[in-house]
């Protein structure tokens, strides 16, 4: 059998919980929650472009090769292969006709100084089908070029360099798309979301809880 001081002390902790959720604080979090989720909702209800990368070792002087690498006639000992995954990871589709034109900010490829790039190529193993897409070399940079990037699909390009410490990037804007940033998983995100509102509330709660203990206990 419960006590009745055991009964007590529940009865007066749900009741600081239920004062805490009725109070400024409590307010004060539902309020920021109702902005979380529906600055979310509005996040993934537009175009959301991100980009991932991934480099391997093409050909090494290093090994006892049994072949040789030539290209636009030219032999190669040492060779880096970066693939570049350009991902549509929001609600709504791309228009190519969307993305900034060329000479302010097009979605491209930053091909960074030093990298000795030798050879790109639209990957289209890694491409969705559906898409038409091509790469256009503007100055240093790879411009991608494509008529509609819908969600979940994606554009995916390879590139040849000599330098193993190139670190491509994927930068430009279109219409509802301010930033490409690099690809954390949606898990990754509810993740950080869910973590950083659970210990904000449990912070906030036990403060709540104790000084309403504490004035219990002086009154």
């Amino acid at each position: 059998m419960i006590s009745k001081k055991a009964r007590k002390d529940w009865r007066a902790v749900a009741g600081a919980i239920w004062n805490f959720w009725t109070s400024q604080t409590g307010a004060f979090i539902l309020a920021v929650t109702g902005i979380v989720v529906g600055y979310y909702i509005f996040y993934i209800s537009r175009p959301i472009l991100k980009y991932e990368t991934e480099k391997v070792t093409f050909i090494s002087s290093q090994n006892d090769n049994d072949y040789a690498v030539k290209v636009h006639d030219k032999d190669y000992k040492d060779l880096y292969l970066t693939r570049i995954y350009l991902h549509n990871k929001g609600a709504a589709a791309l228009s190519g006709n969307d993305v900034s034109q060329i000479g302010h900010d097009p979605i491209r490829i930053t091909v960074p100084e030093g990298a000795k790039l030798v050879h790109y190529t639209l990957d289209k193993t890694a491409t969705t089908d559906a898409i038409s897409a091509k790469l256009e070399k503007v100055n240093d940079d790879l411009v991608i070029k494509f008529d509609f990037l819908n969600p979940d699909y994606q554009i995916a390009a390879s590139l040849l360099h000599e330098n193993p410490d190139a670190d491509f990037a994927i930068t430009g804007s279109a219409l509802n798309v301010n930033e490409i940033t690099r690809e954390w998983s949606d898990e990754t995100v509810k993740t950080y979301i869910l973590w950083g509102l659970g210990i904000l509330y449990s912070v906030l709660l036990v403060i709540y809880v104790f000084h309403h203990w504490k004035r219990r206990r002086r009154a």
